[in-house]
């Protein structure tokens, strides 16, 4: 059943698969929710139902279907519904309202919506004036209405949009990212083959579905004909007796996921479970070797985005050098470029810049945004926007996002080795690096901390020990304790909040604590509190 089907030979389209996983083994079970288990068979059929309602409702090739629910069997069976008739999958985050969930449904201008009951009248409110309310409908409602006739079987090419992603949108207004059906697939393609996944897995996936990761987690799921352990959301709590009591082998963990379950308290039982592998964006490599042994699992990581694919990652098979997030992947070249286009040594920084080797493997474009879309491709190369370097054995290191580096009095400083470097403190959870106005132009780092539970670190301790384990310029001078990180639905932290929030009476200044780090070492300021 299990089957390599490499970047040249994948299905055409997102219901070609079902269809194929339900011809070849229909009671075999395709996800488990809420404790029920769904065979291959059962979405299949329920997906064509839903087909059979979308195609009645005038639904036709290239209509955008824009879809607000949390992930749930349902929500799966409507994605490939959406396949079936051609049209293109519009999910949104369901924490949206008010005018950005406007703004949104004013980008995807959707025929036809499929709200969850929970969001109906929020979604409504901002959608007046854009939507027929005739055409908004709950996932029962819609699949109540009256049948009329089959829907055709489509042939639908590989690089037909299939679904238009949202980005976060945190510089500026959200992107509509066109992903086609064959680039979907080449993302799950990619994550099986960088974990090694097989049809004795289970994959745990408790990402949404308007995040292309969860559904390239699905579909390495379907690819390889897995098992998919489908949860609403994460829960450190609940993450390891669902992992034991369902068996699952593999999941992909974004943000700070690790980070959680190594603040847990250590049980001794920690290791007695069957989860193999966690794919993490990014490996903390500050405990990578020590959460690894206390789990009983191996860490791989990858590097890419919802533009460009997987393109990068680390391999099981060989050890990857400490901070790098890997090796190209085959199926693309990548090229760290500094600021004139021009191709950067080994060693030097510069952007991270990504070309396929194969069709449709990487997105159509930004969806209403052509002049954006042509910016991000100069000189027939994408753009990532991100900043890294390649050392001299060709392993890639990612660096910080260019909106996110830090400049401070002359130097460009990476939020993300910061960050690195302060999670390494034994009582630090994990921490957030942003920029801070300087009252000398530039900017001053500024570190927001969790600690793990009953540990203590006072903010002159964490000064303290970033002046003894990096440079002085990067060492942060504002420090601020916090119960918990403000996070989006895929668990990143929400760097622009905390920004936009600046200090507070519970920011501590090492200047005004008499302190200030230099490249002679510590130095004392005169009095210190004054």
């Amino acid at each position: 059943m299990n089957r390599d089907y490499g970047f040249d030979h994948l299905p055409g389209s997102l219901h070609d698969l079902i269809d194929m996983r339900a011809g070849t083994a229909p009671d075999r079970t395709f996800v488990i929710f809420n404790e029920a288990a769904y065979t291959y068979k059962h979405i299949a059929d329920l997906s064509l139902r839903y087909a059979d309602r979308l195609r009645q409702n005038g639904i036709r090739p290239g209509h955008r279907v824009m879809v607000l629910m949390h992930s749930c069997e349902v929500y799966l069976a409507i994605w490939f519904a959406i396949s079936r008739v051609g049209a293109i999958e519009s999910p949104v985050n369901p924490a949206y309202k008010g005018q950005l969930l406007r703004q949104l449904i004013e980008t995807a201008d959707p025929a036809l919506c499929i709200v969850a009951d929970d969001f109906l009248d929020e979604f409504r409110l901002s959608s007046e004036g854009l939507v027929d309310p005739s055409m908004i409908y709950s996932p029962d409602s819609f699949l109540a209405l009256q049948w009329v006739e089959p829907c055709p079987r489509l042939q639908i090419d590989p690089r037909d949009t299939a679904a238009i992603i949202f980005t976060s949108g945190t510089t500026g207004r959200s992107k509509a990212v066109m992903i086609s059906h064959n680039h979907q697939l080449s993302f799950g393609q990619a994550f099986a083959e960088i974990t090694g996944l097989s049809e004795s897995d289970t994959a745990y996936n408790f990402l949404p579905f308007f995040h292309i990761a969860a559904k390239f987690v699905a579909l390495a799921t379907l690819l390889t004909g897995a098992k998919m352990l489908l949860r609403p959301g994460f829960s450190a709590s609940n993450f390891w007796p669902d992992v034991r009591r369902h068996g699952a082998t593999v999941c992909s963990a974004v943000g700070g996921l690790c980070h959680m379950l190594q603040s847990q308290p250590q049980m001794p039982d920690d290791s007695s479970n069957p989860m193999r592998l966690i794919y993490a964006v990014p490996v903390p490599w500050e405990f990578k070797q020590s959460f690894e042994e206390r789990f009983g699992l191996r860490l791989v990581e990858g590097y890419g985005g919802t533009e460009c694919n997987l393109v990068a990652y680390s391999r099981l098979d060989e050890p990857t050098p400490r901070g790098s997030c890997g090796r190209p992947s085959p199926y693309f070249d990548i090229e760290i470029q500094d600021g004139n286009g021009r191709r950067a040594a080994p060693g030097e920084g510069g952007e991270i810049c990504v070309r396929p080797k194969h069709p449709a493997t990487m997105m159509n474009g930004y969806f209403g945004m052509p002049e954006k879309s042509l910016e991000t491709m100069t000189d027939f190369w994408f753009h990532t926007g991100d900043r890294g370097y390649f050392d001299t054995d060709g392993y890639l290191f990612f660096l910080d996002r260019l909106k996110d580096s830090i400049r401070r009095r002359g130097e460009n400083i990476s939020s993300f080795e910061v960050e690195r470097i302060l999670n390494s403190h034994p009582a630090i959870a994990e921490s957030a690096v942003i920029p801070e106005p300087s009252e000398l132009g530039e900017d001053e780092v500024k570190a927001v901390i969790v600690l793990k539970p009953n540990q203590q670190a006072s903010e002159e301790d964490i000064f303290r020990f970033a002046v003894d384990n990096m440079p002085y310029f990067m060492v942060p001078r504002f420090v601020e304790l916090r119960k918990e990180l403000p996070r989006t639905p895929t668990m990143k932290i929400k760097k622009a909040e905390l920004t936009s929030q600046g200090n507070s009476q519970g920011t501590w200044d090492c200047e005004k604590a008499g302190l200030r780090a230099t490249r002679l070492g510590l130095v004392l300021l005169g009095t210190r509190g004054s």
